[in-house]
């Protein structure tokens, strides 16, 4: 099994797990959180109607966001168990998108044909994130944008400091928070998290030279989204992997 078959094998055996956090996120606090934060940063006018991609879908949940503000959302996800998930939520929450599988590094769309472009924790999961970034490219309008939502979340991995902030965020949630139950990676998942490109390099720090790289004019980032989409038990979980957002334009 080469290493995109273990990817795409690991998300879909996760998917009805993923698809569980997603029917929650729907239920709480995170689905106007989450809405308010990429509307505020489309760059578009908030009355215009967006043709909007969102690549690694997982379960759908920004794909719902987006056909729930009313914009027409097309989603795609390398694993059909994703889609499958993905396809049910949207019909339980009584909207219509156009769902697919698809490699994020090799889109089956024309040039310029979104104007917007979401994705949340998928290029921390990209075997060659550079060409991912210059295909998004590729299929967004000339005055589109791309949001990147995503984090350092296995940097640890490969920085003992960082292990270190990880283990003691851990252990701060579970004297604050003993009822929380810890969902911990096996030996075999850390190790084959290892072995991703994007789980060595340091982020966004990377996303913003590679953008450059691929011929974005316009890149922004903002570091400080944690406490808009997460609970304070979350907070404190990912004190050390904040997550980031990375705004990109032609």
């Amino acid at each position: 099994m080469n290493q995109e078959e273990r990817l795409i094998k690991n998300w879909s055996e996760s998917s009805a797990g993923y698809s569980s956090n997603i029917e929650k996120e729907l239920a709480g606090f995170k689905r106007e959180a989450w809405t308010k934060l990429i509307l505020e940063n489309t760059g578009k006018d908030p009355q215009q109607k967006l043709q909007v991609l969102d690549v690694g879908t997982g379960p759908g949940f920004f794909a719902i966001l987006m056909a729930k503000a009313g914009h027409a959302v097309t989603a795609v996800d390398c694993a059909s168990a994703m889609v499958d998930c993905a396809i049910k939520n949207a019909k339980s929450q009584g909207v219509e998108i156009d769902f697919g599988v698809s490699d994020a590094q090799r889109l089956p769309f024309e040039d310029a044909s979104f104007d917007l472009i979401l994705s949340r924790n998928v290029t921390w999961t990209l075997l060659d994130a550079k060409a991912a970034y210059r295909e998004w490219k590729r299929v967004l309008t000339p005055d589109g944008r791309i949001l990147i939502f995503d984090a350092n979340w296995n940097i640890r991995l490969h920085d003992e400091k960082k292990r270190a902030e990880y283990e003691r965020d851990m252990a701060a949630v579970k004297e604050k928070y003993p009822e929380y139950v810890f969902h911990d990676h096996t030996p075999d998942m850390e190790d084959f998290r290892k072995t991703l490109p994007m789980c060595a390099v340091y982020r966004p720090q990377w996303d913003f030279s590679a953008l450059l790289d691929v011929g974005f004019k316009r890149i922004g980032c903002d570091l400080s989204i944690s406490e808009r989409i997460y609970s304070p038990m979350e907070q404190l979980l990912y004190r050390s992997t904040p997550m980031f957002l990375l705004t990109a334009e032609k």
